[in-house]
């Protein structure tokens, strides 16, 4: 109607103006005319842009959406195929900044070897959060935070450029996440895709085994009832603030790049030769073991890089171990001969226990590539692990690698039978006394009250003990351990950090070893809460001066005391029926 209108206002105009020019008084005065004239053109150009409108957009369509461009440098391939599973409706809120045939080869070099995101830290919180799924729900699929974020990191535009870009919540609505149990199902493919790219890995993902259960085994350091949790099992607000002071103190002490550097903080540093043994600066160049010992603390107390109070320092942490794995898998980094399996075996337990407690599927090729160095580098004949691959085993490697080994296969890697099996060959090797209870260094040593804490744990760790299972050697072995505690003798965190593990576990199989695991408890807190630094820069933290710190250095001294207060809590007591900790294998023929 406004169209027919406009027409026939500028038909009467043209020929009122074409009179008016053939009159004697019309060409006396053009101004006018010109006036009119123009008027007459503006009318012309509202009519032909009435019918665009017309023939472009047909009534009832609604407005429509407007389109942003950003103008981005070429973009990695992970984030490429990522874009590419968008669905439509996540499509519409994120105009292609360049067409699709201009980033479907990026160069390599530009791949960023992060692979988890970085985001602005939060406060610490003394209640630790729960783990959220990474499940979505099947309605909405947002681009993930982590490509919007990479799309950033990649892009290199000037600030200028896309600062009148309104953010991404403005224009993509946020869905409403469903309940989701703790430790959540495999995310979709494209994130395990994304993964893969960036580790530029080929090898298909191993299947994965069936979910674990809400209940376990991380439930009671991912409750808001950690505190009470603690107090009921033995803890105290008092060894819970010592954690949390310790936690901010490791923080502090993590460097740029991600790395606790063992050097800067007193590694490599023995004046005092463990044992009689010259063993050089080993411990110097131990950044990836000293990493995972101090990230495995964040994760005791329910911290990860996607909830708690420190996901910025959990996330750089990983990222670290990351970019230090070898292309065999092995994770030692720089360390020195004495230093390389230890480094391996703590490292791979921080990022399996991050990718069992998350269930992000990111972290899952670096821990298959790292369980599949440690069936390669297994001992055929005593089913052990020392300072070379294929060397025969000693028990103070052993503990760590069977605790990377079970979280990893919680986190869905597998793990062969086979390893298992020599494993379990292996502690029987080293079981000394009356029962076999106790246990030795290598086949054939004396047995020690700290190896008879790591053969106990190890053990637990195969479900030997389970039901009552190697009851006497369980109860010679708690006997043993009962007989020097905390504060006997000079400061021993490893012995007390095993000891710890294995005595509240034990306490939970069998009352009878219930008085000796408190005693320990009681003598553990007077012990480790006096030493704890209360002022300075170096509050929240324990100095070096214990047995092995000249070679772990400041920072191992903490991870280790803070680990032996999360004891309460750190893993899931479930049913006692069966082996009720992380440990529990269900592997019947390994008994």
């Amino acid at each position: 109607m406004i169209l027919i209108s406009l027409s026939i206002v500028a038909a009467v105009l043209a020929v009122v103006l074409l009179v008016w020019h053939r009159t004697p008084w019309g060409r006396r005065r053009p101004m006018p005319q010109y006036a009119v004239l123009s008027l007459v053109a503006h009318l012309l150009l509202a009519i032909i842009a009435a019918a665009v409108r017309v023939v472009a957009w047909p009534p009832g369509a609604g407005e429509p959406e407007p389109i942003r461009v950003t103008v981005l440098a070429e973009l990695p391939r992970e984030v490429v195929e990522t874009l590419a599973d968008v669905s439509p409706t996540a499509e519409q809120a994120y105009a292609k900044p360049v067409a699709a045939n201009e980033v479907e080869n990026p160069p390599t070099d530009q791949i960023d070897s992060d692979i988890l995101p970085v985001s602005e830290p939060t406060p610490p919180q003394t209640e630790p959060l729960e783990a959220p799924s990474l499940a979505q729900p099947a309605s909405v699929v947002p681009l993930p935070s982590e490509v919007v974020e990479q799309v950033i990191k990649v892009a290199a535009v000037p600030s200028e450029t896309v600062s009148e870009t309104p953010p991404v919540e403005q224009t993509v609505p946020q869905p409403v996440a469903e309940p989701t149990p703790t430790v959540a199902h495999a995310p979709p493919p494209t994130e395990a895709d994304e993964m893969q790219a960036v580790q530029q890995t080929p090898t298909v993902p191993k299947p994965s085994p069936p979910a674990l259960s809400p209940a376990a085994p991380f439930a009671d350091r991912l409750s808001p009832e950690r505190l009470a949790k603690a107090i009921e099992q033995g803890g105290s607000r008092e060894t819970e603030q010592a954690v949390e002071n310790a936690l901010a103190w490791l923080a502090d002490a993590q460097s740029a790049d991600g790395r606790w550097n063992a050097a800067q903080w007193g590694g490599g540093r023995e004046t005092e030769p463990v044992l009689n043994h010259d063993r050089g600066r080993t411990g110097a160049q131990a950044d990836t073991g000293i990493s995972g010992l101090a990230l495995l603390a964040f994760l005791g107390a329910g911290n990860s890089h996607q909830a708690g109070g420190y996901q910025q320092t959990m996330a750089d942490g990983l990222n670290f171990l990351i970019r230090s794995q070898s292309a065999d898998g092995n994770l030692a980094g720089d360390a020195l001969p004495y230093a390389q399996t230890y480094c391996h075996s703590m490292a791979t337990f921080a990022l399996a226990e991050s990718l069992a407690m998350t269930g992000d599927q990111r972290l899952r090729p670096a821990v298959d590539r790292a369980v599949d160095y440690f069936v390669r580098s297994q001992d055929l004949g005593s089913g052990g692990w020392r300072y070379r691959p294929g060397q025969q085993g000693d028990l103070s490697q052993l503990g760590w690698v069977i605790m990377a080994l079970r979280s990893a296969e919680l986190g869905g890697a597998e793990v062969p039978t086979a390893t298992w099996e020599r494993i379990e060959h292996f502690v029987s090797l080293v079981g000394q006394g009356r029962h076999g209870g106790l246990g030795c260094y290598k086949p054939g040593d004396a047995p020690s009250r700290a190896m008879t804490a790591e053969a106990l744990y190890c053990r637990q760790i195969l479900g030997l003990t389970a039901d009552g299972r190697q009851e006497f050697a369980t109860r010679e072995a708690v006997a043993y351990l009962g007989q020097e505690l905390p504060g006997d003798s000079r400061v021993n965190l490893y012995h007390w950090y095993y000891a710890s593990l294995a005595l509240h576990h034990a306490a939970q199989q069998s009352p009878a070893t219930k008085a000796t695991w408190q005693e320990w408890n009681n003598r553990l807190q007077t012990s480790l809460l006096p030493r704890q630094e209360s002022t300075g820069a170096a509050t929240g933290s324990w100095p070096p001066n214990t047995v092995w710190a000249g070679y772990g250095g400041r920072v191992y001294s903490t991870a280790m005391a803070t680990m032996c207060l999360e004891v309460y809590y750190r893993y899931h007591v479930d049913d006692p029926a069966r082996d009720p900790w992380v440990a529990a294998r269900e592997v019947p023929n390994l008994r």
